[in-house]
């Protein structure tokens, strides 16, 4: 029997479903699956995937290393849960996200790509209004809209991720 191993979308969409049996993942990846892959999202329950949620503890910790490298700002909710399963799991996490792998490798979690060879580095991000150049804090929770981050509160131009150099 192979280790359990969180996966992520990428996994349930590119990799053959004999290597997805006893794979963990979030409930949230269902409706993720049947928006950018209906044909497979039809093959959803004969995957073997078991599904769970993680606690709060892990979610809290995630959540933390999110908001230090300022990967908090790209990150989905689902993305944050499987990254919070497999610390809760000690299991490996399974994704191409660059900010996924980011914050795992913050965390001690190991992590393999699903068909890409990942990051070489952990990256620190700094959220910047692209009209002033006014730094801001890292949101507190995650971001709905993948690269929409506001606007500055001085200028009105929009917020834009930097990596802190």
């Amino acid at each position: 029997m192979t280790e359990a191993r969180v996966l992520d979308t990428a996994a349930l969409i590119a990799w053959p479903i004999s290597e997805l049996t006893g794979g963990l993942v979030v409930i949230h990846q269902e409706q993720e699956l049947i928006r950018i892959s209906p044909d497979r999202a039809a093959l959803l329950d004969s995957m073997g995937l078991v599904f769970c949620q993680p606690n709060q503890d892990s979610i809290d910790l995630t959540l933390d290393a999110a908001k230090q490298s300022g990967d908090i700002s790209g990150i989905s909710e689902t993305d944050l849960a499987l990254v919070s399963l497999a610390l809760e799991r000690s299991a490996p996490l399974i994704t191409d996200d660059y900010r996924m792998q980011n914050i795992a490798t913050l965390l001690g979690i190991e992590w393999q790509g699903v068909s890409q060879v990942g990051i070489s580095a952990v990256w620190s991000w700094s959220l910047i209004c692209s009209g002033c150049g006014i730094k801001f804090d890292a949101p507190e929770s995650t971001n709905v809209k993948r690269k929409q981050y506001g606007d500055c509160r001085d200028c009105g131009s929009a917020l834009r991720l930097k990596k802190k150099k």
